[in-house]
């Protein structure tokens, strides 16, 4: 995994997410884009069990409700068969899965400088998932 802060390689413990209703909000913060790098084995390794987990959830409220979802559109496919499908990776990846894996990724800590706040682009780019967005300072209490 490779994190990138305004263009800069950070190392990534000074990143946390925000996992509050508020995320995708920015109040008052100055803004810096952030870019995380994983290949596509650790993006699996990484997330594939939750992402069963949620996909099957959604196959089973699809046919409850006869409705249609991101998952319905991919076929309820397994996650490295989703890379095929660019539109619906993100939609999913943006509406279910960002938080869950930088959780994982940037665990709180008395290193954290910034928090993910945004999932702004997923994206495939020469074999790696490509992920950007916004982050904020974290503010010092001192």
């Amino acid at each position: 995994m490779k994190v990138f802060l305004s263009g800069n390689l950070i190392a990534s413990e000074i990143l946390t997410v925000n996992d509050g209703l508020n995320y995708g909000r920015f109040f008052n913060a100055d803004i810096e884009k952030y870019e995380v790098r994983l290949t596509q084995k650790e993006f699996v390794n990484l997330i594939e069990r939750e992402y069963n987990q949620v996909r099957d959830e959604i196959r089973v409220d699809d046919a409850t409700y006869h409705d249609t979802s991101d998952f319905s559109a991919s076929n309820y496919c397994t996650l490295e068969e989703l890379f095929s499908f660019s539109i619906e990776f993100e939609l999913i990846f943006k509406n279910y899965l960002d938080r869950i894996i930088f959780s994982k990724l940037f665990p709180v800590s008395s290193e954290n400088r910034f928090v993910i706040n945004s999932t702004e682009k997923v994206a495939i780019i020469e074999g790696d998932i490509v992920i950007t967005g916004g982050a904020y300072h974290v503010k010092s209490h001192s």
